[in-house]
């Protein structure tokens, strides 16, 4: 890996707490230094304030002590880069060229093929303006890159095609062959660039789950999911002191207005409407845990196959399609829903899938790091002061949508979210189950968690459910 200037992450804070030092980002990685001393304080200063590369900030560490144990130096440093907590610089001549910020602690540096026939971006990285610099991230990556000099954008644009580093070297000879060779490892790391053939091939382009996704599908899904970026996501209120907020009620207009009829107090009551009125979110349960028998019922009315439709092999628009309780747009049917159970009479703990047509759960792992992972990030999600006894993720096989649909694919399966979210919520408020649907999930934990790949099957959804409702609820 090329020398780069080591600085700490822009988004992070060194501060006291206690008689420590602490790390951190408001996405939540941090690094704790418990009682350090004048050593590791002076390491963490000269990251703070000014950085360096790794030797000079080793060297201005031990000027605090020169007996030092330069191992437990280089070990900190390790444990901030494993944290995503620095920032690496790429300087020629003084000047900064380029910032890469990891945004998750997923993020590893990726070592350049120096050996290719030539290098080529992503199509699915994209450029854009943060404040006064520009920004280059890829939907495949877990960083951004901040460009703080022209010459790196004309580098990104001469990237669009397959170029070796001679070449480069020839189109931008105020570059050193060092700092190119710099800036294409930083690209690399931030899965944006990628060795490719003479005639321009990346892997990607040969790669059957990649090939399916539309550049802004898969931007789209990662940076409205955590798990691949350190954005603000949720609820951050972050123009409550900017704008006004809009009206519950859209006001009314200037055209004619159609009083509709109502529905007779004193006729027969149905049933299925007085579900409608019932249901709501529930955040806190009762006493009894879901049983079997409740989830065999939900799932029954939620997502069974009722009709199977194989494919015409002399007509491909004639595809394999299914038709189930919930709607779904062509018949496609690409979410999958699996299970994460804390509790439930009749079923160990566990994670499970759903077999629609044989009606049946299939065992998947038992509990596990990850899937404690899913069911914490779920109780930060709703704010629950207790686990839910099942913890239902909705997965979407991607490549089911985008065999059809071109540039809508992904929207569809959000609206599809959307339409499960609602059937899962009245079947469980007849069923007198405590329902609530999320409205945020890390998908890297869950494809970790159920082992299907990210970029083919992974989490789009999720939705808590509990046995019975707590009295304070029901009444």
């Amino acid at each position: 890996m090329p020398l780069y200037h080591l600085q700490l992450h822009s988004h992070a804070e060194l501060r006291a707490d206690g008689d420590d030092l602490l790390i951190a980002k408001p996405s939540g990685e941090a690094l704790r230094a418990q009682r350090p001393d004048g050593v590791i304080r002076a390491l963490l200063d000269r990251l703070t304030e000014m950085g360096g590369e790794t030797g000079d900030l080793i060297a201005a560490a031990q000027a605090a002590d020169p007996g030092a144990d330069m191992a437990r130096l280089y070990y900190t440093l390790a444990r901030l880069e494993q944290r995503g907590l620095l920032a690496f610089r790429l300087h020629q001549d003084g000047q900064v060229l380029a910032t890469l910020e990891p945004m998750t602690g997923a993020f590893q540096h990726a070592r350049l093929d120096l050996e290719a026939p030539g290098y080529r971006l992503s199509r699915f990285a994209w450029l854009r303006r943060d404040e006064d610099a520009l920004v280059l991230e890829c939907a495949r990556g877990a960083c951004r890159l901040r460009l703080h000099d022209a010459r790196m954008a004309a580098l990104i644009g001469a990237l669009a095609s397959t170029q070796t580093l001679d070449q480069l070297c020839q189109q931008l000879p105020s570059l050193s062959r060092a700092s190119l060779t710099g800036a294409l490892a930083l690209l690399a790391s931030a899965q944006a660039l990628f060795p490719c053939s003479r005639e321009g091939q990346l892997p990607e382009d040969d790669d059957p789950a990649l090939r399916l996704w539309d550049y802004h599908d898969l931007l789209f899904h990662t940076r409205s999911r955590s798990g691949r970026h350190d954005n603000p996501l949720g609820a951050t209120f972050h123009l409550m002191d900017e704008l006004p907020h809009s009206p519950a009620i859209k006001p009314a207009g200037a055209g004619a207005r159609v009083p509709l009829p109502r529905p007779c107090a004193t006729a027969p009551e149905p049933g299925f409407f007085s579900v409608l009125e019932q249901r709501r979110s529930i955040r806190d349960f009762g006493d009894e845990p879901i049983t079997l028998t409740q989830l065999g019922e939900l799932f029954w009315f939620v997502a069974r196959v009722k009709t199977h439709q194989p494919a015409n092999p002399d007509n491909p628009r004639q595809y394999e399609a299914t038709h189930r309780p919930v709607a779904g747009g062509g018949a496609m049917h690409e979410l999958e829903l699996y299970l994460t159970v804390s509790q439930c009479l009749g079923l160990d703990a566990g994670l499970y899938r759903y077999d629609p047509q044989a009606h049946e759960l299939e065992w998947i792992r038992a509990p596990n790091a990850d899937t404690q992972g899913l069911i914490a990030d779920a109780m930060r999600a709703a704010a629950f002061s207790q686990a839910p006894d099942v913890l239902i993720t909705l997965a979407a096989r991607f490549g089911r949508m985008s065999w059809k649909y071109q540039g809508i694919a992904y929207a569809l399966v959000l609206k599809h979210v959307g339409v499960w979210y609602q059937q899962l919520y009245l079947v469980a408020t007849a069923l007198g189950l405590a329902p609530r649907a999320l409205g945020a999930g890390n998908s890297d934990r869950f494809a970790a968690a159920a082992g299907t790949r990210y970029e083919e099957e992974t989490s789009v959804g999720e939705f808590a459910l509990s046995g019975s409702i707590a009295k304070s609820q029901a009444s």
